[in-house]
Formats: structure tokens, sequence, C-alpha cells
């Protein structure tokens, strides 16, 4: 029921390439809307992956606290597409906080957008991962893996956990908890995801948090999602970075990320 096209190239500069103008003239070809490429460059080659323009959107917001206001977070976080019609929300959280917290976050979330984008299977890639930490270093490097998968020609999304918190989802105006015991990648030899699946539609939400949003408990969290009156998903996700603060009563800091989906039907404009 969808159209996609790959394309190799040789490796070109990323600033060189018009995304609009490629669009448009696959788009003629095919007959069909497509989406912008999804551009990856890799042994000195460039590959474009592109999907028909789909039902959703899915639009996002994100926002961060570090612990004792320092300069390093050892949360990182990515949203993109993957070329196949989906859109990846992907938080990823190092152990502990500061600069190798920071490390082990961003190694892990870079690896994993990058093979996801290179087209790699979402358990295949959480392996190379697990490998990279485990053979970082001599001392242990743990990071947790928290996605959700947008299907944004059904709605479909899958949720994938490696040691992450509750995620929390708003269908039809009624919250979902989406939690599943797993483990963090960088422990075991034999690394994989807790998986769940809901089907989404217009206006619903997707809210990832970095367990530092839920150190004092998530009661607060599910009726801000669930009474949440607004459109614009970085509002939320300030919002609930602001509270989580706010609401530490234990006396200790953490590293603490928001990222908001919302999923949209937008109006069909053809690209530049």
């Amino acid at each position: 029921g969808r159209m996609s096209v790959e394309i190799e190239a040789a490796q070109v500069e990323r600033a060189r390439l018009n995304k609009a103008a490629i669009t448009k003239q696959i788009s003629n070809a095919c007959g069909r809307e497509f989406e912008a490429p999804c551009v990856s460059v890799a042994s000195g080659k460039c590959r474009m992956q592109m999907t028909e323009r789909p039902t959703f959107r899915a639009l996002a917001g994100a926002a961060q606290h570090v612990c004792g206001n320092g300069k390093l977070c050892g949360d990182s976080y990515e949203f993109f597409p993957d070329g196949s019609g989906r859109q990846i929300a992907l938080i990823s959280d190092g152990m502990g906080t500061g600069g190798r917290a920071a490390v082990d976050g961003a190694m892990t979330s870079g690896i994993l957008s990058m093979l996801l984008k290179a087209g790699i299977g979402f358990d295949c890639a959480l392996k190379i991962v697990n490998s990279a930490l485990m053979a970082k270093s001599g001392e242990e490097s743990l990071s947790t893996v928290d996605m959700a998968v947008v299907d944004l020609f059904s709605g479909k999304t899958e949720f994938l956990k490696a040691g992450a918190p509750v995620t929390f989802v708003r269908r039809d105006g009624k919250l979902i908890r989406v939690d599943m015991p797993s483990l963090p990648v960088g422990i075991l030899n034999d690394a994989g995801f807790a998986r769940e699946n809901l089907t989404l539609g217009e206006n619903d939400l997707v809210v990832l948090v970095s367990d530092g949003a839920v150190a004092c408990g998530d009661e607060w969290l599910c009726r801000e999602v669930e009474g949440w009156k607004g459109t614009v998903p970085q509002e939320l996700a300030e919002e609930i970075v602001a509270q989580a603060i706010a609401r530490r009563d234990d006396g200790h800091d953490d590293d603490v990320t928001a990222l908001v989906v919302r999923v949209t039907v937008p109006e069909m404009e053809y690209p530049g």
C-alpha cells in the first residue's frame, strides 16, 4: 500500500543536496507524492531512501535538564524518519551523570540512529550497540534505550525498551502507561528489546522520559499528559521538565529529558 525508492550515488557534500528538487523529480517520475529523502553517507557512497507521502505526520518537541546545571547531559535523544514511512523517537540514558554518562548516552543514540537510517533492523542494531558498549573500556558502560516507532501510514506504533522507564501515551483522550521490564545495553552479551504495540490516530500523544523525570513518582505526569490542551509538543516537553525539577523532594538531582510526539493529519502540500 505504499511505494518506496532507494537511491545509491557517489558521495556528495550534504550542503549541495537539493532535497526539494530530488523529491519533485522522483514524484513526477513515479506519479505519486513523496516525502523528502532520508540521507546517509557510508563507505564513500551516498544512500537516499524515500517513501510515499503518508497519512499522518509526527511533530515532536524535546527539553532537558542537566544534573547540577552542568554542561554535559547523560541523556541523549533523537527524532528522525527511517526512510520507510516510519518516524522514530529515541532516548538513551547513560549510567550516572556527567561526562562519562554523556559519552555512553550519545554513543548509544548516535550508533542506533545511524544504523536504523541505513536500514539495519532494530534487534541487529541493538546488538551492535551492546557490543560497542561492552568493548568500549574495561570499566562498566551501561545505557538505556527507549524508542517509539510510529508508522505514518497506518498509525501502528511499536514501543521498544531496554532498561527504560515508563512511556505515557494519550490515545483518544485517555492515558495508557507503557511499562515493560527489561535490561539496559552493555550488561549481557545477548541484549534484547521488550516490545509492545498500539495503534494511534490524529492528535494522540507519546511522551518518552528519562528516569530523572519519574524519580519521585509519575502520578503527576499522568495527569499532566492526560489533561494537556495544547498543540505544540515543545511546550509540553518544557512543562514536564520544569515540573520534574520542582517536584524532586529527595534531595538529589539527575539529568531529565522529555521527548513529546504528537500525531497529526497534515494538509497535503507539494514540497518546493
